[in-house]
């Protein structure tokens, strides 16, 4: 089946269609075909019933009058009498207790139709009639096939007018299929129109066509964003110090990290510089406001990072600092707001660059209200800020978060142990 419906979809579309519009107008001739013989057969079937019962009533009423007398000839003789219907194909009369009195042409073939021979009122035997069918079924049939001849005739003729008219717009399509064949220089082995025209529409170069539109601003970049930078201290001592498979291995589990730390507080992760990895962090959470979310995401770094030098054998050294934007990091619909965003990316890159220890805060964060409520927020040498102490009620919190990231990074799925060194 699935072979001949390839075969079909590789024909001219001027075959395609012919033969579509064929078969369904043979399926809808045949079926009103089949509905004209059944009300036919069932028209028949009425009329010869009928006409049965009123034969075998008749057929009783002369038998009665035989009976009473005790003629069985003159009952013989009307069955004979009978059978000179042509539609009478045989009879017979029965006692009260179902014996043959007489008979008459056939007892099998044909519709059988009785009715009860009376004698003054009282039952005394029965009058059968056999009508014959054989002529009024023999018409039907020849109707019939004479109307699904038609119909194949009708399907035909359609065939042939769909396909005269698909074959101009097959021209028309093979017209167009050829300009572009002059323009790609490519060729195709289809027969079928609509492929053809498909494969060389393909063989355009349509990006190059397709027209790019600057889109409206969108409102989501156009908020107050926190941005966790993340620099990655040990990873420029590792580039040239251990094997390919080791350091993809070690580059693997800090992102794990980093992407199970952020997934906490929605946090989307992006490489903005060289070992430089930057968190954004926007809109509504029910843990609370951008800035806090973005500190307690440093916080589950710092804690989870030593966990994971025990298990890789390298150091995770990591610089840490949260600050903001008054815009968000933009997309390639709206470039805009990653442009504004730079200089707060730059400003945190040179605080997590700095050779000390603790999670940094930029001026943009220190006054968030959420952040002060839930985190001290300490002096630390000059100007620099940092993290302190956390509440205990959120320290409850990252604590449970931390458990389940460790449990996370240090009890990898069954998979990931064939790649372990």
């Amino acid at each position: 089946m699935r072979n001949l419906l390839d075969t079909f979809k590789r024909q001219p579309l001027s075959q395609q269609l012919a033969l579509t519009a064929s078969f369904l107008c043979l399926i809808a001739t045949l079926a009103l075909v089949a509905l004209a013989a059944r009300s036919s057969e069932y028209t028949q079937a009425n009329l010869q019933g009928d006409y049965g019962r009123a034969v075998a009533e008749q057929l009783a009423n002369r038998l009665s009058a035989e009976l009473a007398a005790g003629d069985r000839l003159g009952v013989a003789g009307e069955l004979n009498k009978l059978l000179e219907q042509p539609s009478v194909a045989g009879a017979r009369a029965l006692d009260v207790d179902g014996a043959e009195l007489a008979v008459a042409g056939s007892r099998s073939s044909g519709r059988a139709f009785d009715a009860p021979i009376l004698i003054a009122g009282d039952a005394a035997g029965t009058a059968e009639v056999r009508v014959s069918t054989s002529d009024q079924d023999a018409v039907r049939r020849q109707s019939t096939l004479a109307l699904s001849g038609l119909a194949v005739l009708l399907s035909i003729a359609v065939y042939a007018l769909t396909r005269a008219m698909a074959q101009r717009l097959a021209h028309n399509l093979r017209a167009v299929s050829a300009e572009l064949a002059e323009v790609t220089g490519a060729d195709t082995e289809s027969l079928n129109e609509v492929q053809a025209l498909r494969e060389r529409v393909a063989a355009l170069p349509l990006e190059l066509l397709k027209a790019r539109e600057v889109t409206e601003s969108h409102d989501d970049h156009y908020v107050d964003t926190a941005i966790l930078y993340i620099h990655l201290r040990s990873l420029p001592g590792y580039v040239d110090t251990i094997d390919e498979r080791r350091l993809q291995r070690y580059v693997a589990t800090v992102h794990r990290m980093i992407f199970g730390a952020a997934g906490f507080y929605g946090g989307e992760l992006e490489v903005v510089r060289q070992f430089g990895l930057a968190v954004w962090f926007s809109g509504q959470h029910k843990i609370g406001s951008a800035a806090l979310r973005a500190a307690s995401c440093a916080w589950l770094i710092e804690q989870a990072a030593p966990e994971l030098e025990s298990r890789l054998r390298l150091s995770v050294g990591l610089g840490l600092a949260v600050g903001g934007s008054e815009l968000g990091r933009g997309d390639d619909r709206d470039i805009y707001p990653g442009l504004y965003t730079q200089a707060s990316v730059d400003e945190l890159q040179k605080l997590a660059s700095q050779q000390t220890d603790g999670i940094s805060l930029s001026g943009f964060v220190v006054n968030d209200i959420d952040l002060c409520t839930r985190i001290e927020i300490e002096a630390g040498d000059g100007d620099r800020r940092q993290l302190g102490s956390l509440a205990d009620g959120h320290r409850d919190l990252l604590e449970r978060q931390l458990q389940i990231l460790l449990r996370a990074l240090l009890e990898p799925p069954a998979e990931d142990s064939d790649q372990s060194d």
